[in-house]
């Protein structure tokens, strides 16, 4: 039994990193939507983020469906406030870190406030930095996958070990 839960907490560390490569794959599939909605059809911001919160997945899809009902509940209220909060308040229940939280933040200080124009040049340059992250975050999950897997199963091991 202690075997089983050491294998299974390393194998549940190891899928941390799988996960967050998705969630990052995510992220960039719904700011290529935005930047579609924002360049095709100039919908407003509420709209095109309820759009999109129900196209990609969870935990990404949180941050959009929940920003849309905080601007049409809250119209008066800035947006990058809303946005912040947003993130914040569901940021802990993804396997993103601190430099996917910044590069999500980062997006309140021109969305909804810029032109056309600057909106798509400044989501194109956070989708650069995106995949730049995920060829880390790739990296990362290939070095440290096998290691959690491992470390789960020795660890157990050698607790048994040592209570014999």
């Amino acid at each position: 039994m202690i075997l089983t839960s050491a294998a299974v907490l390393g194998f549940m560390k190891a899928e941390k990193y799988r996960e967050r490569l998705r969630e990052l794959r995510n992220l960039q599939v719904a700011l290529h939507m935005l930047s579609s909605e924002i360049r095709y059809t100039a919908t407003p911001v509420p709209l095109a983020f309820a759009k999109i919160g129900s196209r990609v997945d969870k935990p990404v899809s949180l941050f959009f469906l929940r920003c849309a009902q905080l601007l049409e509940e809250n119209p008066e209220e800035e947006f990058s406030q809303m946005w912040r909060r947003t993130i914040e308040e569901h940021f802990s229940e993804t396997a993103m870190e601190s430099i996917d939280l910044e590069l999500l933040l980062s997006i309140s200080s021109f969305l909804g406030i810029s032109d056309q124009q600057h909106q798509e040049k400044q989501i194109n340059l956070i989708l650069h930095q995106l995949e730049q992250v995920e060829k880390e975050a790739f990296e990362a999950m290939h070095k440290n996958q096998r290691m959690w897997r491992y470390l789960g199963v020795i660890g157990g091991l050698m607790l048994v070990l040592m209570l014999i």
